[in-house]
Order: structure tokens, then C-alpha cells, then sequence
């Protein structure tokens, strides 16, 4: 928690200041390090002895002294000469903040023209104790802290002034030379934020619903920034990835445990002094255990997951507003960065809400507020360009459920230090020890009525939540042996497919796997993500990891009667590479698809085994909102480059076999998709209806449903008296991922998923692709531009694989264009839909007609962002003839 600036006993008595009456000076916080430090002057009068003020003793430690603030003011002040007066005195009364001092430092300094000015700064140092030089041992936050200050916060400020906006953080912090003084890298210095009317607000009433409304804008901003720096620049050190204790779990564990074990014996202890607290003791024991167990996965990020940088200590003492005349805010400013933390934002909600919000809204309004943030957050990612994946709020909801276990730390530790009056035994040794002293200061805690108010209602809102139960991932399939991974794969067989990669491979050690996908990313096969852990033959650790595609367990009648799975391996196994071979050939290295492999043993199963490319850093684009031009771009380069290949290896090789004739719509599945379309189409007609532009296309839209089947299968015959390609089948943006460079830069694109591909003319590919992934914005508008571009690439690679056949002109690629238009209006009623839904898509549902298959239309078709993309290409592909018979 915040646990700075608290009296030790050990710490440096508060004397009486006397009446200086000097006028007040502030540093000017800058994202620059040069800022200039400015203050006010008094008139310029003839030399004069020191006044008493001046005079008056430094009440800080005694290794500080104004010599070491010399050369910071010559750097930062203008006109400075000399220091003529250096005072020193703790900023905080006892029980604000614990593990730290904050000592004010006021320096006179005397200017070339005679003048003076008061120039003011914040100063953290450690209490001298034994906890702390102990603490300090494992982990030395003030480096965090520092390089928090000066480096990440001007990086994040730097995201929004690039795009118009001025946002600070935090105050300036500089840095003395610890040359002349050790004691000082174990510092952090500020500029004095009072002196410019910021200021701590009373935590004993929390805050409002605006302040809270405030505080949250700013922690979404700080989120949202720290998301796109990594974009940028980058990821964050191991000390923010892993905390300040770093990847020792056995540290971590016991840190954890020396920290919550006082707190949760004084707790229950107190327990029976809570309105029906007995009630909940059984489960708070378990709770207690289960969160213990639980605290390794709440402190490492999942990667699959939207993660940023968390203040890590968001409570009131560490939020310094600024207020009007009106009592109403007009800013806000984050310290102590002493427990900076990469991972879910939801560390930072939960404990900001559990411990900052007054009673009256922290429960009620919890849902208002993680919306509220959510808006805050989105607004500010789109902002600043960030192009990873973005919760939606439905998802940002299911992961407070899933760390939920923090809710319970701050309720018990933090929240009673925020709602307790300040007391002289409010000190860092009582925080955290458990001596006759500590105890009695926690009793006084838990027996503090403000708290009884607080917690009597908390209590009852955490066990409602499910948060006194620790989020253990399910398995992924229950097995009497661990290694087990499916009835048929065993977590060994993967040791010929990892020697075959790792020369110094010595044996497997461990394995563990999970769901690659959420609900909506991925309909037509089921794909695990499986870890290898492995020991090499120096005795280090490495870690393989797989994404394992196979078959769901049940699917919808005929479903996967097209050879789906056949035709993928072969795709992956045969054409794959041999179509970057090619190139290779050629000159050129053109990567498409993840490695695959293909275990070295009797397998009755379809499976495909290839690289997770997510440790590649590959990515996918946000379906929700669409590639921009960059990554569309790319992606069709990548679809010409295709293309080129295929035609080059038919002119080698001959035509390929009859599975490539056809996609997903056969003579098999006619009766299945046509089923799907004819029971949507009164929800599609009724929906659409109320479109802006409907009279244009409403019209023709039944005949559209209801003939969209018949009309794929006429446009899937092939006639070789025109421009054929191997299409990918199924180029939408789930299936196309990105790889970008340290700088945030778009390195490199993959195409996955070949189990549709489709001989035939490339109409197919190029609608599919354009009409489902690319942002509203260009896939009409920049159409023909980005048609273009795909021509360009294709005669470009053609030519480079010196292809002897037809190649057609730009004109007649248009004219393919306009002859064969089932995949456009067809991508639009169908792909689309499930690109721009966070409901997610479920065939079983779908593929029936029921009441809740009704529901799941509605959503599908009803929501504001399809509502955007029908109401734009619609009249579009009206216009261009493509909805007509």
C-alpha cells in the first residue's frame, strides 16, 4: 500500500516553525530535464546578515546539506548565485503514509542582482531502520521509482502531446549526485505540488462520486498511455513485469505472507466485533488461504490479456488535486511510483475503489465506475493510435471477476489505515510487525467505527461478488496423469519436435495448456495453446509453446463434411512451404504462416501443430474496429504475394487436386447455410429497415438471403478461360497477424487458417478480406486505391517469379470484380457480423431455430458499429450493381 511518509520512532522530530513571511516558490513541473526551477523574489537590498529564519536548523537527517543542491540550482534556476538559507522539516503528520518520510526542503536563494527567492522541494527518503534497510535489500523501489519520474512518466506525457494534448501525471522529479553522497540514490526528489494548490483531500471522507469520477479519467489516461508506450517503445523492465521483487516467486510468496499474516490475525481477531461479521468467518478463513495460493497468478501478466502499467499504490494519499474556489477539481497528479506494476488494470480499480470511495458509492456505483473508466480508456487508446487488442466492457467486467482476489488485500489493510484519525503510533514498524505495539495499533484500526461502517457493508458486497473464492483457470481437460494433455497427446510427445528446433535440448520437464481463443474468435475448430517447459543440456530452462488445432466435439449437422481438416494439413504441410520456397528461389524471403509440425508417432486423429506465433510478438488486429490503412495494406501485399505463388506453382506443377474446387459452400453444406440465412432473413429485413438509406437496398435484400447459398456455389464453378488464383478462403482479420518492431513499428504480416482455401477467380479473397476486416473508413472510400495496391504487388511478384501466363490488367481486375460479387454483399451478412459483435458467435445457436437463436440475431445484426458499416457499403454495392440478380 502507500507506505510512505509515516512517523517512525526513529524519525526526525517536527519542531515549530517560526513566521517567516516569505513569499512562496514552486518548481515548475516539465517533462523536460531542464526545467527551470522559478520561485518568487523579494527586493533587491543591500547584503544582509542571515535572518532568523535562515538561521533556523535543518531538522532532516544529518548526511543532507544544501552544498549537494548546489549544482541543481545553478542548472535549473536563473541568475542563481548562492544558497543563503536551507531548512528542512517532515511534510506529513504520522499516520498519512508508512514505509517512507517526506520531508519538505525550503531553500533562500540569493540571485546575481541581490535579490532572494524561496525555492521548494519534496524529498522520500527511507526511515532508518532495520525494516526498511531489510526491505531495501530485497527490493530497492526507489530505483523504480526514479526511473519511474524519469524516463516512463515523460514518455507517456510525450503520447499525448504528440496528439494535441497536455496531460501531466506527476510532479518533476530531479536527481542529486550520489557521488558525494551514497545516501542519496535512496532518494526522490519533487518539486513542492502545494505550492501550486495541489493537495491530499481528506481521506477520512474519501471521495466524492466526481472526485471519483476525476480521479478515474486520470487513472484511464495513465493506463492508456502506459498500453501504448509499449507499442512505442517497447516492453517495460523485468522489475515493472515482475514487481519489485522480480521473478522469485519463492521471494515474492513469503514477502506476501510477512505482509498479510499480522493484518489477517488482527482482522479476524476483530471479527466478531463487526454487525453479523461472525457470519462470514469460515469463509474469510478459506477466502484467506485460497487468495494466498491465488497471489502468483494475480501478479503475472497473461499476455493474451489487456495489460498496462499500474500505479500499483492508487489510494488517496497518493492523489494530490487541485481544487477550485467552488470545491470543484481541476486536476490531478499521481506520487509515490514506488510499486509500479505490468499487468491487468484491474489491480489498480479495485484497489482505488475498495480504498478511496466514500461508503455511499464505493459499492453502489462500483458497476458505473468500471464503465466510467472503460469509456475513459477507450477514448484515450483510440486517441493515441494504439492498435492491440481493447477490452469491451462486457470482457473488462469478466476480468474483475477474475481478479477478484484483490479486492480483498486493501479491504483489510489499507482501507482501515485510510479511515483511521492520525495517532502517533501510526508507524512503519507497527505496519508491519506483530509486537505487543503492532498489535495494539491494529486494534485500533479495526475497532475504529468509521471502519465498522466501511467493512459491515463490504463484507457482505465481496461475498455477493464471489470475491472471497480465488479464480483457479479451469483445465482444459481432466486427466488422472498431469501430462496428459488430449486421450491421445501426452505432454512427451513433443520431445522429437523440439529436438528437431533446439540442438542443445536435454528432456521435457513440464507442460501445461489452456484455451488459445475466446468465445466469437473462432468458430470452426477448437485451438489450445500448449507449453512446453524444457531443460537444455547446460542445465538452463526454456520454454516451447504451440498452438494444437483440432476438432471441436460436436458441430453442427454437415458442418465438417468439406474436408476442412485434410485440407489444412495439406496446406500447412505441402503448399505452405513450398510456396515460400518460391520466393527463396527467387531471391526473395517471403514468410506466410506459422511454422507446423507433425509429431513422430501413429495418430488417428486431424490435428495441426504449429508455432504460437504470440511469442514472436505477433498480434492480432481488433475486429471490432478494423485494420487502418497500414495494416491493410500489408495484408494485401501479403494476399498478391499469395496469390503470385499459387499460379506460379500451378504453371510448375500442374492444376491442383479436385479439394481445392470447392470452400465451405458445397452441395453437402447447401442445406445447412441456406437454412441459417432463411431463418434470418426477417430479422435481417426487419433490422436493416430501420437503417438510414433502407429504401435503397431494403428491397432487394430477401431475395439476397434467400439466394446467397445458390449464388457463392454458380460463383465458385471455375472457368479457366479466366483469371484463377489458390485463395486463402477465409482472409478475415482473425485470421492475419501482426509482427511489429521495437519501435512500434508493422514488421511483418501472416496469413492463418487454411482450411478454406478455394481455387478460382480472386474476387473471393479480395472482398472477403476488405468487406470483413478493413476499418469503415477506407473499405469503400479508399476501395479502388487499395485495389491498386494489390495489382501492383501481384504483377510485382508475378514478374519476380517469372510467371509465363496471364496476369490481368487493373481494369480487367476490376471487371473480375464486378462479375463476380457473391463474396461482397455475402461477407457483409455473414463475416461481418461476427467481426463487429463482442457478443460472441455460436454456430449451435445460430444454426437453430429457437428463441434464443433470435436473441443472438438481433444482437448480431442490431448493434451501432454494423449498423455504421451496413448504412455505408450497402448503398455502395447498390450502387455498383452488386445486389442486383
Amino acid at each position: 500500500m502507500g507506505l510512505r511518509n509515516s512517523k517512525s520512532k526513529k524519525s526526525y522530530e517536527v519542531a515549530s516553525a517560526g513566521d517567516r513571511n516569505q513569499k512562496k516558490a514552486s518548481v515548475i513541473s516539465s517533462g523536460s530535464s531542464n526545467a527551470k526551477i522559478e520561485g518568487s523574489t523579494t527586493t533587491a537590498d543591500p547584503p544582509r546578515s542571515p535572518s532568523p529564519a535562515i538561521a533556523e536548523p535543518n531538522l532532516g537527517p544529518d548526511w543532507l546539506n544544501e552544498t549537494q543542491f548546489e549544482a541543481l540550482l545553478t542548472a535549473n534556476v536563473d541568475q542563481f548565485a548562492k544558497i543563503v538559507g536551507f531548512r528542512v522539516k517532515p511534510a506529513m503528520a504520522p499516520g498519512e503514509n508508512y514505509a517512507t518520510l517526506m520531508l519538505r526542503i525550503s531553500i533562500d536563494v540569493e540571485l546575481t542582482d541581490k535579490s532572494t527567492k524561496l525555492v521548494s522541494f519534496m524529498m522520500k527518503v527511507p526511515h532508518n531502520t532495520p525494516q526498511m534497510e531489510q526491505m531495501l535489500a530485497m527490493a530497492n523501489f526507489f530505483n523504480s521509482e526514479n526511473e519511474v519520474y524519469s524516463d516512463i512518466l515523460p514518455k507517456l506525457e510525450a503520447l499525448y502531446k504528440a496528439k494535441g494534448l497536455d496531460i501531466t501525471f506527476a510532479p518533476k522529479a530531479f536527481k542529486l549526485d550520489a557521488d558525494k553522497e551514497p545516501k542519496l540514490a535512496n532518494t526522490v526528489l519533487m518539486n513542492d505540488l502545494s505550492l501550486d494548490g495541489f493537495k491530499n483531500l481528506n481521506r477520512l471522507e474519501c471521495l466524492n462520486l466526481e472526485q471519483t469520477k476525476f480521479a478515474l479519467k486520470k487513472l484511464a489516461q495513465f493506463h492508456a498511455a502506459s498500453a501504448m508506450n509499449v507499442q512505442v517503445n517497447g516492453p517495460y523492465a523485468d522489475r515493472f513485469v515482475n514487481g519489485v521483487m522480480g521473478g522469485n516467486k519463492e521471494v515474492l510468496i513469503a514477502f506476501y505472507e510477512g505482509m498479510i499474516a499480522s493484518f489477517r490475525t488482527a482482522f479476524m481477531a476483530n471479527l466478531k466485533n463487526f454487525k453479523n461479521g461472525e457470519e462470514f468467518r469460515e469463509k474469510l478463513e478459506i477466502a484467506f488461504a485460497e487468495v494466498f495460493l491465488d497471489f502468483e497468478h494475480l501478479m503475472e501478466p497473461d499476455p493474451e490479456e489487456f495489460n498496462v502499467l499500474n500505479h500499483g499504490d492508487c489510494w488517496m494519499n497518493n492523489l494530490l488535486f487541485k481544487v477550485d474556489s467552488k470545491g470543484e477539481v481541476e486536476d490531478m497528479l499521481f506520487v509515490d511510483f514506488q510499486n509500479p506494476k505490468y499487468g491487468s488494470p484491474t489491480q489498480d480499480l479495485f484497489y482505488f475503489i475498495i480504498t478511496s470511495v466514500h461508503i455511499d458509492y464505493k459499492l453502489d456505483y462500483f458497476e458505473f465506475f468500471i464503465s466510467h473508466y472503460h469509456e475513459q480508456l477507450t477514448q484515450h487508446l483510440d486517441l493515441l493510435g494504439f492498435n492491440g487488442k481493447q477490452p469491451s466492457l462486457r470482457e473488462l467486467h469478466l476480468l474483475m471477476y477474475k481478479y477478484g482476489s484483490w479486492a480483498l488485500f486493501p479491504s483489510i489493510s489499507v482501507l482501515p489505515v485510510v479511515l483511521l484519525d492520525p495517532n502517533e503510533s501510526a508507524t512503519f514498524e507497527n505496519f508491519l510487525g506483530d509486537s505487543e505495539s503492532s498489535v495494539k495499533f491494529k486494534n485500533l484500526m479495526y475497532g475504529n467505527k468509521r471502519y465498522h461502517g466501511y467493512i459491515e457493508k463490504v463484507l457482505p458486497w465481496l461475498d455477493n461478488k464471489g470475491f472471497l473464492k480465488a479464480y483457479f483457470p479451469p483445465k482444459t481437460i481432466a486427466s488422472e496423469d498431469p501430462n496428459q494433455i488430449l486421450n491421445w497427446l501426452n505432454v512427451n510427445d513433443f520431445a522429437e519436435v523440439i529436438a528437431s528446433a533446439e540442438p542443445e535440448f536435454a528432456k521435457i520437464v513440464a507442460g501445461s495448456w489452456s484455451s488459445a481463443t475466446k468465445p466469437g474468435d473462432n468458430f470452426a475448430s477448437r485451438l489450445l495453446k500448449v507449453d512446453i517447459e524444457t531443460q537444455l543440456k547446460d542445465n538452463t530452462a526454456k520454454t516451447f509453446s504451440y498452438i494444437l488445432k483440432v476438432l471441436p466435439k460436436s458441430t453442427p449437422d454437415n458442418f465438417t463434411d468439406v474436408n476442412m481438416f485434410p485440407k489444412e494439413m495439406e496446406m500447412y504441410r505441402k503448399y505452405v512451404p513450398a510456396f515460400e520456397q518460391l520466393y527463396r528461389d527467387a531471391g526473395l524471403t517471403v514468410t506466410f504462416s506459422a511454422n507446423s509440425f507433425v509429431l513422430n508417432k501413429p495418430v488417428n486423429e486431424e490435428y495441426l501443430l504449429m508455432e504460437n506465433l504470440q511469442t514472436k510478438g505477433f498480434k492480432m488486429g481488433d475486429r471490432m474496429k478494423g485494420l487502418d490503412m497500414e495494416h491493410t495494406k500489408s495484408s494485401l501485399k501479403k494476399l498478391a504475394q499469395w496469390h503470385a505463388a499459387s499460379i506460379k506453382y500451378k504453371e510448375l506443377n500442374g492444376p491442383y487436386p479436385p479439394l481445392y474446387n470447392d470452400g465451405i459452400y458445397i452441395e453437402q453444406t447447401r442445406d445447412t447455410f441456406h437454412s441459417m440465412f432463411a431463418s434470418a432473413k426477417d430479422a435481417y429485413i426487419r433490422i436493416f429497415g430501420t437503417f438510414e438509406g433502407a429504401d435503397e437496398y431494403v428491397p432487394k435484400l430477401g431475395w439476397i438471403v434467400e439466394n446467397h447459398v445458390d449464388q457463392v456455389l454458380a460463383d465458385a464453378q471455375i472457368n479457366e478461360q479466366e483469371f484463377n488464383v489458390l485463395n486463402h478462403g477465409d482472409a478475415w482479420i482473425n485470421n492475419i497477424m501482426f509482427q511489429y518492431d521495437a519501435a512500434g513499428r508493422l514488421k511483418e504480416t501472416y496469413l492463418l487458417d487454411h482450411q478454406n482455401a478455394k481455387y478460382g477467380n480472386p474476387a473471393q479473397d479480395l472482398y472477403y478480406f476488405l468487406m470483413s476486416s478493413a476499418e469503415l473508413d477506407i473499405k469503400v472510400d479508399r476501395f479502388d486505391q487499395l485495389i491498386r495496391w494489390y495489382h501492383e504487388n501481384l504483377v510485382e511478384h508475378t514478374k519476380l517469379l517469372k510467371y509465363n501466363g496471364f496476369v490481368p490488367s487493373l481494369s480487367e481486375l476490376h471487371s473480375i470484380l464486378i462479375e463476380h460479387p457473391a463474396f461482397a454483399i455475402g461477407t457483409v451478412i455473414s463475416t461481418l457480423t461476427i467481426c463487429l459483435t463482442d457478443e460472441g458467435f455460436n454456430p449451435e445457436i445460430f444454426f437453430v431455430e429457437t428463441p434464443e437463436s433470435e436473441v443472438l440475431r438481433l444482437k448480431l445484426f442490431g448493434n451501432e458499429r454494423y449498423k455504421a458499416h451496413i448504412e455505408k457499403i450497402l448503398p455502395w454495392l447498390n450502387r455498383r450493381g452488386l445486389l442486383d440478380p
